[in-house]
């Protein structure tokens, strides 16, 4: 019976140096737990502590904006400094955030302009509204060539255009691209489709543009222009190119009504490129 146990119970030289080497693992998992695992745990109560630090501080917070005294008094967006912010209602993040933006070159030349700070709520501005004001511009002998002018803008250089106050030699490169790809201004809004120029700057520019001299437009002949010449204009979209090309192949465009009806341009868009075509 103990023979046949022991044969049972019998491992090669091999198998015990495995079992040894088991054996010491597991005793050295014990040690692990029993002395260095208890040091690497953080206090049970750390992370209530936190939590209550975060809600007494977000407390000190709320009390401090709610016994904050709101003093509102007739104001420059363009002049005042971060305290007067403050004392208007805003939090500091706020009053920095307009004087980032000043810093940066930035100005308000209407009330509205408030809303564009990405931090001042609807709410916020109806308060602050009534109070704005914005002086007007003043020009002194330094800025004399920023006075009104008469440009006409389809005859202007680049030197023309930079004498604008609020146009410089960017934005003048800008503008003589796009009226060279158009083949000339016929209205002055169209300078709305210039990038870098809004409605609100498009207002300070105006009043120095005379109307467009349409004699200048270059036009397009529908009938024999080739489909890379019309798909230059800044009004005729790949798309578009393809429907005109297709139409004339058939049969030559007899007249610009024609040319609408058969390629089917919505009445808004053809007013728009209307001054543009032509058919001899």
């Amino acid at each position: 019976m103990i023979k046949q146990l022991n044969n049972y119970f019998y491992f090669s030289q091999k198998e015990r140096r495995g079992i040894s080497v088991l054996i010491i693992l597991i005793f050295l998992v014990l040690v692990f737990n029993l002395f260095f695992l208890p040091r690497l745990k953080p206090p049970s109560n750390l992370n209530s502590v936190k939590l209550i630090s975060l809600a007494d501080s977000i407390s000190e917070n709320k009390q401090a904006d709610s016994t904050q005294k709101i003093e509102y008094f007739k104001f420059d967006p363009n002049t005042i400094k971060k305290s007067d912010w403050i004392n208007l209602g805003l939090s500091p993040k706020q009053a920095q955030t307009i004087i980032n933006y000043r810093n940066a070159g930035g100005k308000f030349y209407r009330k509205e302009d408030l809303k564009k700070i990405y931090s001042i709520s609807d709410s916020v501005y109806k308060k602050l509204e009534p109070y704005i004001v914005i002086p007007k511009k003043t020009y002194s002998k330094k800025t004399a060539k920023y006075q009104k002018l008469s440009v006409e803008i389809n005859m202007a250089d680049s030197a023309d255009l930079v004498q604008v106050y609020g146009i410089g030699a960017i934005l003048s490169k800008r503008i003589i691209k796009y009226r060279d790809a158009l083949g000339g201004f016929y209205n002055i809004n169209q300078l709305l489709d210039v990038y870098g120029i809004d409605s609100s700057k498009f207002e300070s520019l105006e009043q120095n543009f005379m109307p467009c001299n349409c004699l200048k437009i270059v036009q397009i002949n529908i009938n024999t222009a080739t489909f890379k010449e019309l798909l230059k204009h800044p009004y005729i979209s790949y798309d578009f190119v393809k429907i005109i090309v297709n139409k004339r192949r058939k049969k030559e465009f007899s007249s610009l009504e024609d040319f609408a009806k058969r390629t089917e341009i919505s009445d808004a868009d053809f007013q728009k490129l209307k001054p543009y075509l032509k058919l001899e």
